[in-house]
């Protein structure tokens, strides 16, 4: 669900001529040298904070974990109970006769189709599985440097943690206009500024969204950077406040240039302190109703929905405000008493 890739470090000396820095970006700070330093210079890189309360934080990862401990577990099933047959069929195709055997000429054309066909069948069944749904596990509990797990286990959940998200299909030098076909406007004049940055820096997103449900089809999550960047704050080498919403990109040579960055999220100051409020507002009066389990299953609903497949859209996000009114409904809560009476849901997760 989730990659990084091995690259190798190589720090870079400062060139002799600063490249031009395109606007609105300005030279990364020293202090970031070492987390820097492992980034793919071809790569655009943003971070964030995110301040979702650590215990929501927890609530939502437990459906990845559970959806990828239940493919796991039904992969192993599969591979236990078929596997018997797989050798089977493998020691009759070698001329050692078993229950796999089909008797060409003892079956008629129709039972020999089917058979053939029910056989293809099972084998296009297994073939997805692996290499369609069998990732999925792998890049959750195992994929090397880093991944969802391995970062859980090594940060634990925070009510400030950090995020570090990877251009995918795209990179620097699109961003720069210097990729072959560019339009050659780089910065906040490249399309790419605003078509991959913006978006991906929405204050309103970042706000709905928990920092993990951020991949998409533009980024995807670097969970060892992830698990650097948290040390680093650790060893108070840095304050989690550098780490607020900027874009970061290699601007000139490979041996010579320097990490700018556009720390967009001075722009954004207050705004995450207000969501979090407003979902412990939330919380905390559905508890005071002794509605506390309708708070996760709102919780479960909003994730499951945003997460789906494709973009979370605003007929998307009013069609899981009218689900989340019947789930108040059947759990007795007059819902639309109950938003007037917590100000309203601009600031909640998948419902603003």
């Amino acid at each position: 669900m989730a990659g990084n890739k091995t690259r190798p470090v190589k720090r870079a000396t400062k060139p002799l001529t600063a490249p031009a820095i395109p606007d609105p970006f300005e030279p990364a700070p020293e202090s970031l040298a070492p987390l820097l330093d492992n980034f793919d210079k071809s790569s655009v890189y943003i971070t964030h904070v995110d301040n979702h309360p650590a215990w929501f934080k927890k609530r939502v990862f437990t459906v990845p974990l559970g959806l990828n401990v239940a493919i796991a577990l039904l992969i192993l099933w599969r591979v236990y109970s078929a596997g018997p047959w797989y050798w089977a069929v493998i020691m009759s195709v070698l001329g050692n006769e078993n229950e796999t055997t089909i008797h060409w000429a003892a079956l008629t054309w129709g039972q020999l189709l089917g058979s053939v066909a029910w056989r293809a069948g099972v084998f296009l069944f297994d073939w997805l599985v692996i290499t369609v749904i069998g990732p999925w596990p792998w890049t959750f509990f195992a994929e090397s440097p880093g991944n969802p797990v391995s970062w859980r286990l090594s940060v634990g959940f925070r009510e400030k943690e950090v995020y570090v998200r990877e251009s995918r299909g795209w990179g620097a030098k699109d961003l720069l206009g210097e990729a072959e076909g560019s339009s050659g406007k780089a910065g906040a004049d490249s399309p790419f500024f605003k078509t991959r940055i913006l978006p991906a820096v929405d204050r309103r997103r970042l706000t709905e969204k928990t920092g993990y449900l951020l991949m998409d089809k533009d980024f995807d999550l670097v969970f060892g950077a992830m698990v650097d960047a948290t040390r680093l704050i650790d060893r108070k080498t840095v304050s989690v406040d550098d780490f607020r919403t900027s874009v970061f990109v290699w601007v000139g040579k490979e041996d010579a240039g320097q990490w700018v960055v556009w720390p967009c999220g001075k722009l954004d100051d207050g705004s995450e302190t207000e969501a979090r409020e407003k979902i412990i507002l939330f919380k905390d009066r559905l508890t005071a109703m002794g509605k506390e389990s309708l708070f996760f299953k709102w919780i479960e609903l909003v994730q499951y929905e945003s997460s789906a497949p494709g973009e979370f859209t605003y007929e998307r996000q009013a069609a899981t405000a009218e689900k989340a009114k019947q789930l108040f409904e059947n759990a007795g809560v007059d819902f639309d008493a109950f938003v007037k009476d917590i100000g309203g849901l601009q600031g909640m997760p998948g419902m603003d």
